[in-house]
């Protein structure tokens, strides 16, 4: 007795084999879809009062966002957030992608604010180097940014017996904390 293997059919010979789904069926997905993807109304509105965000705020999923994290234009948009509220900063380095596929190594700034009543959100925006086109780099969130980043630069050198660098690393240090001087913010390298 001969065996006959059989290939499993592939999507392409079933194409047109399947009928589109009931318009009420649809619906009921894109809702089903919609309450997985939208944070309750509750924390929507606790989030929003705390950070002072205009009535009908929202996060936006299409821009990854939920209630507790959140994007921000620029810095200059976060520094305004963290002024008014306050919060802990804190910084990573990101890899992006644009849409043309090419890469690049971003300074990811992050602001966590502790919300009543729901947790720690975080607000994000990427470091831009580029005070000719408003994006300043001396604004308090940017500068405790690299702050924290030199000091955590400094203290990988020193594990690796890099003195050198570790005086790079110093300066960039000692140039933070002048600038959050001159500004009255000290209290900001306290806080971090």
């Amino acid at each position: 007795m001969a065996t006959e293997i059989v290939q499993a059919p592939t999507s392409a010979d079933h194409a047109g084999d399947t009928a589109p789904l009931p318009a009420a069926a649809r619906d009921a997905m894109r809702r089903l879809e919609a309450a997985l993807v939208t944070p309750d109304a509750a924390t929507v509105e606790k989030v929003r009062a705390v950070l002072g965000f205009p009535a009908g705020w929202k996060p936006s999923p299409h821009l990854g966002e939920t209630a507790t994290y959140l994007t921000v234009w620029s810095q200059v948009e976060l520094n305004a957030l963290f002024e008014r509220v306050g919060g802990t900063v804190g910084t990573r380095q990101a890899e992006r992608t644009a849409s043309d596929g090419t890469t690049w190594s971003a300074t990811e700034i992050t602001l966590t604010v502790d919300v009543p009543g729901v947790g720690p959100v975080d607000i994000v925006t990427d470091i831009e180097d580029d005070p000719e086109h408003g994006y300043p780099t001396d604004l308090p969130v940017v500068v405790v940014a690299r702050y924290q980043a030199a000091s955590e630069h400094c203290r990988a050198l020193a594990e690796t017996a890099d003195f050198d660098g570790c005086l790079a690393a110093q300066d960039e240090m000692a140039m933070c904390r002048c600038q959050l001087a001159s500004a009255g913010r000290l209290d900001l390298l306290d806080a971090s």
